[in-house]
Order: C-alpha cells, then sequence, then structure tokens
C-alpha cells in the first residue's frame, strides 16, 4: 500500500488518506448506515452554509442521533470539514 493509501475498515477498498477523519468510512458502506434495529439512515447538510441532518430513509423523518451502524460496526456521522458528510467507525 502506498503512504497516502488508506483502507475502508469496513469493506478494505482503497482510498486516501485523510488525516481530518482516520477512520473514515466509504461512500459506498456510509450510504448501509443504520439505526440500531436496522432501519436505514441518510445523512445531509441542513444548507449551504453546512449544519448536520439525519433523516429515516423510508420516512423521511428526522432522527436526533449521530450515532449509526454499517455491517454491525457502530459508526458515528458528522458534518465534514467544508462542507459534506463524513461517517467514522468508533475506533
Amino acid at each position: 500500500m502506498r503512504e497516502n493509501e488508506y483502507c475502508c475498515p469496513i469493506c478494505k477498498e482503497k482510498l486516501d488518506l485523510d488525516s481530518r477523519y482516520p477512520n473514515y468510512v466509504c461512500n459506498r458502506c456510509a450510504e448501509k448506515s443504520t439505526d440500531e434495529n436496522g432501519r436505514f439512515i441518510s445523512f445531509s447538510n441542513e444548507g449551504v452554509h453546512g449544519g448536520f441532518i439525519a433523516k429515516y430513509s423510508d420516512t423521511g423523518e428526522e432522527l436526533d442521533s449521530h450515532i449509526c451502524y454499517v455491517n454491525g460496526h457502530k459508526c458515528y456521522a458528522d458534518e465534514a470539514y467544508m462542507g459534506g458528510i463524513v461517517v467514522e467507525i468508533n475506533a
């Protein structure tokens, strides 16, 4: 593996190393985020100026939590620096 490479801690896909988010999961894995009961969750920014929103994918109902699970791994989703969303596995 190259010095600036990193592997998704869940699926092992090769990604670019990001020192700000040392435990981030790939987008494909992040899209599989669920709550503790297995309901799918989607994440987004509140608007163009950022913020964080979690919603149940099936109903659009907002969820007041950053905790999610990807393939049984407990993770934390949050607003990324400079916008977007990042999901990191709890290390």
